[in-house]
């Protein structure tokens, strides 16, 4: 039976995946809400569940392998392979420096067209490294799907490059769940608002 976005995003609160605070993130940068989904590995009916949220999504755009950028969507990816029966291929960090030398792990030929999994999308950066990485070996890629869109300039700099997202959140809407589920205060929403409007990125990444 399918989650409820509002019972899905309060679970992933209580899990921790949903952290509040003056929080250091990417590259010094500071937020007053954090987001951390490697948390629900240790819960798989979480993971189950934006999983399958994730699917909803996936099963609208054509694709013929997944992958997942690392590290915290590779289990999404790979839940969402088993589910559907769609082959999947993983980004490594760096390039193996023994035997194959392989930048992908799996199986994959030329011209197949490659969904990208990611959890978070602030800027973009991350997932643009690998839809790079994913053309340069001869795959075709034109879509993401994310667990948040925290509304920072991403999907601009993604649709820059030729990639188009969808979210199952985006930060404006998983606030106002939390909040109306009483787990964050009014107070925060508003600061979270304006971090949002706040800290925007461009399309210059």
């Amino acid at each position: 039976m399918a989650e409820k976005l509002e019972d899905l995003a309060v679970q992933l609160f209580d899990a921790g995946a949903v952290r509040l605070g003056d929080i250091e993130a990417k590259v010094g940068r500071r937020t007053p809400i954090y987001f951390d989904l490697r948390v629900v590995v240790s819960h798989p009916r979480l993971m189950m569940a934006i999983s399958r949220q994730l699917q909803t999504l996936a099963s609208e755009i054509p694709h013929d392998i997944l992958c997942g950028v690392p590290y915290a969507a590779l289990p999404f990816a790979a839940v969402m392979s088993v589910n559907s029966n769609t082959p999947m291929i993983m980004k490594r960090k760096e390039t193996k420096l023994y035997a194959t030398k392989k930048i992908l792990e799996g199986v994959f030929e030329q011209n197949q067209k490659c969904l990208v999994i990611e959890d978070v999308v602030t800027s973009g950066g991350s997932l643009l490294e690998t839809v790079s990485t994913l053309r340069s070996e001869g795959l075709k890629v034109t879509h993401a799907v994310v667990v948040l869109d925290r509304e920072q300039g991403g999907v601009g700099v993604l649709e820059a490059n030729g990639v188009q997202m969808r979210s199952i959140y985006t930060m404006t809407n998983l606030v106002k769940i939390l909040k109306d589920a009483g787990r964050i205060s009014d107070e925060t929403a508003e600061i979270v608002s304006d971090h949002i409007r706040e800290c925007q990125f461009g399309n210059s990444v």
